[in-house]
């Protein structure tokens, strides 16, 4: 199954949103696929306390630094077609990160439904 697919089954960020929410369930599916890059947008207290294996820290206070189209900040640029995922606590903060993404032509973005506790409970790996 494609990840439009996947995504299209979830729910969208909204009409002209550019980005989709996704379930924490199907979001576990992609994970350590190499086309896939999972970013948590919370602080850096909160980021320490446990996030995504292998998600790369993009607090939301500096996320401009993290994610530039050109690929010059932490993230992958946006000519890479990479699947971003983005997290935080809730999904509240991350889907402004993904409404920022998409704006800047990043295309594959998906915000997390329910943030890391979801993610959790659907059986993610985590990392401390």
């Amino acid at each position: 199954m494609s990840f439009n697919n996947i995504m299209s089954m979830f729910g969208g960020g909204g009409a002209g949103a550019g980005y989709e929410n996704i379930s924490a369930g199907s979001a576990v599916q992609f994970h350590g696929d190499d086309d896939c890059v999972f970013v948590d947008v919370r602080s850096h207290g909160e980021i320490m306390g446990g996030t995504i294996k292998g998600a790369i820290a993009a607090p939301l206070q500096e996320f401009a630094n993290h994610a530039k189209a050109d690929g010059s900040g932490s993230l992958p640029a946006a000519s890479e077609k990479k699947r971003i995922f983005l997290v935080c606590a809730s999904g509240a903060r991350s889907s402004g990160a993904a409404r920022q993404m998409a704006a800047m032509g990043y295309e594959n973005v998906a915000n997390l439904s329910g943030g890391l506790g979801a993610w959790v409970r659907a059986g993610g790996p985590v990392q401390r």
